[in-house]
């Protein structure tokens, strides 16, 4: 090619392109396993990462309840003898105060994670019995500073989980002395004050969130939000409460009815001198849980209101309509793991559905009157905007809002507070559905690889969106349907600036992936080395993906919208159920004797030295501790004698000693053993033995020392002469003698001091 035949930006492309093909061939030449990686199936190679990864979670899993249950105490004494008591027992139970109170090392032991409410932690942990390695404070928005003052006395550390934009606690049950302070204030508090900063103080912090806070403790936002399938159903919050700081994911079905905030009017009327309710609007949405149980019966539904009198008139609504109504009627029986709820908004904090259908309830006095005023109860409150936050964050999948009025028809221009005002641009949106999360962000292709890919996509007649989604979460490529624009078809992925950015294998190629496919999108993956290498082989392969989902959309074949907790529950019911581990008494291994024959027709003081060290090294690592004793019977044993001399006692001790000084054996108060064996002294079951080795003269303090430990782990809270009888049992004693009593009891004394 000449000079001329080009200008000089495409003089600089050609450089460019020229630079980058040598320092590949450079590569190339200096590590040739370079060469295999054009060889390599990267879609297979990332398949393949995300199932192992996955198993090594369940592996983490099953690791940390092996090592649970390998450390419960299987003892009958002490703490243990009360539980297993209560245990037997069919009925007279002792209360859980007093069992708490009465064995609270095993009942830690056995149960190391507690879920209990604040006033559940006074009521039933006695102060000073009970010591918690970590606090988690759920919700913590809803718990006063008094009331978790006494579970963070019991803990060496807390994690705060909370949100200041929903509900603070109920002041329902407040009670205030006439000053404003509490009885412990008044009698001069105690050092938990320096915990929280005294009673005082917390009367003027309404959560302890908010205490966390002012006194500076390191926060953290959880950016992502879990929930919403539909960013729809979290963007009216995410705008007006957390400034746009949440990461959405987008969904692909935007215009799809099932999905995301519906807005439905109704020509309802509010009673505002009678019942305060609104009962036709209430009508309208019994209806609409009737056509919700025939049409969409595996999503779970929860029903919300603005106020108590709504709630009781919608509950009066369906127990009347399911009287004629089967399939109604099973829908709302009880008895599944998330079972039809009516609440009013006050009470709706923790639950989530599936769906949710709100009833405003407060409207115009007469159908198709005109809107006065915006009063709406607790909406117009103080705090009025959280409960609304609440109310907002309730669904999976769809949220539908029953009112009587236009939300145009709204004057909040007098409210005196924010509730209203958020209120009235919440039904906006949910009328007009224009502030959504799925939408081209108008930003261009990352990479001159990604608008290749997307001009391909347009070339077989499919709309093709660079960057779907919102800031934190973006979409290389959606594809859309061509004769339905307001449906994505596919996820288009490519391995550009957004995978790369990416700090672990996990997110690029496993979570990222999951979070799209549960929210409903088919996910396709293009590799930038395959697509230059292999144009036309990954053109064909993307033509046929997109034909595929259009094939699949004809035919309906539309995303699973189970719940994750429903889908859980059915994965759950078709595995086989884990055996529950039952508290079994502790059995240690038998004593093994030491025995490797000799056959020779020398008695064992004649033997070569050599030899005699090398026979009392393998006794001492398959029998130690032993005594120079025990180990000469053995000797005598493997040369097929009977009895153990004098002769056979001197050179047994002076072989061990050879041995000791060569450090191929230790030597511990007259008992021998191996490195190993002082590390981690075997405790030997030695019911099946006779003779010397049943001496208590024969058992190293070690050894003792060793079952000691297991008795106290295995009953705790046992007294000195429990543990004695309890460590004799894993020696193999049913019957505890003078001189073991003795002996066992020295080590007690020792491990005390």
């Amino acid at each position: 090619m000449d000079a001329d035949e080009f200008g000089a930006d495409g003089a600089i492309t050609e450089l460019k392109f020229a630079r980058a093909e040598a320092i590949w061939r450079r590569a190339l030449d200096s590590d040739p396993a370079l060469r295999d990686l054009v060889n390599v199936d990267r879609h297979a190679l990332v398949a393949q990462f995300s199932k192992l990864e996955a198993k090594h979670l369940r592996d983490n899993v099953r690791s940390i309840v092996a090592s649970h249950l390998s450390q419960l105490p299987r003892g009958a004494l002490g703490e243990m003898k009360v539980l297993r008591g209560e245990m037997g027992k069919k009925r007279g139970h002792k209360a859980l105060r007093r069992l708490f109170s009465e064995a609270p090392n095993a009942i830690q032991r056995i149960k190391p994670v507690l879920l209990m409410s604040p006033i559940s932690v006074a009521q039933y942990l006695t102060p000073g019995t009970f010591a918690f390695d970590l606090l988690l404070i759920d919700e913590a928005s809803q718990v006063r500073p008094e009331d978790a003052l006494g579970a963070i006395a019991r803990a060496r550390q807390i994690v705060v989980v909370g949100d200041q934009k929903q509900l603070p606690p109920t002041s329902f049950f407040d009670r205030l002395t006439s000053d404003g302070q509490s009885d412990q204030d008044k009698d001069g508090g105690d050092s938990e004050e320096d915990i929280l900063g005294g009673a005082a103080q917390l009367a003027e912090l309404e959560s302890i969130l908010t205490l966390c806070e002012a006194r500076g403790l390191g926060g953290r936002m959880l950016e992502w939000h879990y929930r919403s399938r539909d960013p729809s159903l979290i963007r009216v919050s995410n705008r007006e409460f957390y400034a746009d700081r949440l990461i959405l994911p987008p969904s692909p079905l935007e215009k799809d009815p099932t999905y995301g905030l519906v807005f439905t009017k109704v020509e309802g009327a509010y009673d505002k001198g009678g019942r305060r309710d609104n009962r036709l609007e209430g009508e309208a949405l019994v209806r609409a849980v009737a056509d919700h149980a025939r049409n969409m019966p595996d999503q779970t539904l929860g029903i919300v209101t603005f106020s108590m009198a709504q709630k009781n008139t919608i509950t009066e609504l369906l127990e009347l309509a399911r009287r004629n109504d089967p399939v109604l009627d099973d829908f709302l029986r009880e008895g599944d793991r998330e079972d039809v709820f009516v609440k009013n908004i006050e009470n709706v904090q923790g639950d989530e559905r599936d769906v949710i259908f709100i009833s405003v309830g407060y409207g115009p006095t007469e159908p198709r009157g005109r809107m006065i005023g915006a009063s709406f109860g607790p909406v117009n409150g103080e705090g009025g905007e959280r409960r609304l936050n609440v109310l907002f964050t309730r669904a999976r999948l769809r949220c539908e809002i029953f009112a009587s009025f236009d939300p145009e028809d709204l004057d909040v221009s007098r409210a005196s507070r924010e509730g209203p005002r958020v209120l009235k641009r919440f039904l906006e949106f949910a009328k007009n559905r224009q502030l959504v999360e799925h939408i081209p962000t108008g930003a261009g292709a990352e990479t001159p690889f990604e608008e290749d890919v997307a001009e391909i996509v347009r070339s077989y007649g499919f709309l093709a969106d660079p960057q779907v989604g919102s800031a934190g979460f973006c979409i290389d490529i959606g594809v859309r349907h061509p004769d339905r624009p307001g449906t994505y078809l596919l996820a288009i992925e490519c391995d550009g600036a957004t995978y790369h950015s990416a700090l672990w294998a996990r997110e690029r190629d496993r979570l990222r992936q999951g979070v799209l496919e549960h929210l409903g999108w088919r996910f396709y993956r293009i590799w930038s080395t395959d697509w230059f290498y292999n144009r036309e082989k990954e053109i064909e392969r993307l033509r046929l993906a997109l034909e595929e989902a259009r094939e699949e959309d004809r035919l309906g074949l539309l995303p699973d919208t189970v719940s994750p907790t429903q889908k859980m529950t059915q994965e759950e019911a078709t595995r086989e159920p884990e055996p529950v581990p039952e508290i079994e008494d502790r059995k240690m291994p038998a004593y093994d004797r030491a025995n490797f024959p000799i056959h020779s027709r020398r008695e064992p003081h004649e033997a070569p030295p050599a030899q005699l060290r090398d026979l009392l090294q393998r006794i001492v690592e398959h029998e130690g501790p032993i005594t120079a004793d025990e180990a000469a019977r053995r000797v005598s044993a493997c040369y097929g004698r009977e009895r153990a001399g004098r002769r056979i006692l001197a050179v047994t001790q002076t072989a061990l000693n050879s041995l000791v000084s060569s450090r191929a054996v230790y030597l511990d108060d007259d008992f021998y053993l191996t490195l190993s064996q002082l590390e981690a002294p075997p405790v030997r079951d030695r019911s099946g033995e006779t003779g010397a080795t049943l001496k208590a003269s024969s058992i190293a303090v070690l050894e003792i020392g060793a079952a000691l430990k297991i008795a106290i782990a295995d009953n705790a809270g046992a007294e000195a002469e429990d543990l004695i009888r309890a460590t004799a049992r894993l020696l193999g004693y049913k019957r505890v003698g003078s001189e073991l009593h003795d002996r066992i009891a020295m080590a007690v004394k020792s491990l005390e001091g």
